[in-house]
């Protein structure tokens, strides 16, 4: 896709999350978290990044756009956090922030996170 909207992205990634989970894609939303709110596991996420890449025609950097490093982006502080983050607005940023900081074993990633980043990836080409 070259112009890829936030919306198609956000759409995308339920698709394939719903075809994974078998769920439907109705009852996911932007704040859907992958790894609390659904029984994802890494395999899946292998999975996902495949299919996200083909449906959106991107490249996927697993480290990015799963936020694997979060812990340690967050840790180092916002700059940090935003330098290793450029795909999510602010204030999303800022509430990972808050959450890792406040529960450390748990990912934050949401499916909107991830539309976050297929949009930012479709626009760097």
């Amino acid at each position: 896709m070259k112009s890829l909207t936030h919306a198609a992205a956000l759409e995308a990634v339920k698709a394939i999350v719903a075809d994974i989970f078998e769920c439907d894609p109705a009852s996911l939303h932007e704040t859907t978290r992958l790894m609390t709110d659904l029984p994802c596991e890494s395999v899946d996420l292998l999975e996902i990044s495949i299919r996200l890449g083909q449906a959106c025609h991107i490249a996927v950097d697993d480290e990015t756009a799963f936020l694997r490093s979060v812990r340690l982006w967050a840790a180092d502080g916002p700059q940090a956090l935003a330098a290793a983050c450029p795909h999510l607005p602010e204030a999303r940023r800022e509430e990972i922030r808050l959450q890792v900081s406040a529960s450390p074993a748990l990912s934050p990633l949401s499916l909107g996170d991830l539309a976050h980043y297929a949009t930012y990836a479709a626009a760097q080409g």
